[in-house]
């Protein structure tokens, strides 16, 4: 069943947005109707959620430097 959607947008969008139906050869409420179709289609990415992670390699030490270890870990790895 179709019903009927109100949009407000600006005069001269409207005109390209003719233009263009009119190239495509298909109406304004196609290409609308097909955008959402997409936007609705797509799920959205799931984000890694950091706080799930913490703790599951255990706490590190409270004197620990994680650029001191980064830096000797890249020396080692490319023997700078």
């Amino acid at each position: 069943m179709k019903t009927k959607l109100t949009l407000s947008i600006d005069e001269e969008k409207v005109k390209k947005i003719k233009r263009y139906a009119k190239e495509k050869e298909t109406s304004i409420s196609n290409i609308v109707e097909e955008h959402f179709e997409k936007l609705v289609a797509k799920s959205p990415a799931k984000k890694l959620d950091i706080n799930k992670l913490r703790g599951i390699l255990g706490k590190a030490p409270k004197n620990f430097n994680w650029k001191k270890e980064r830096t000797e870990y890249l020396i080692k790895k490319y023997g700078l």
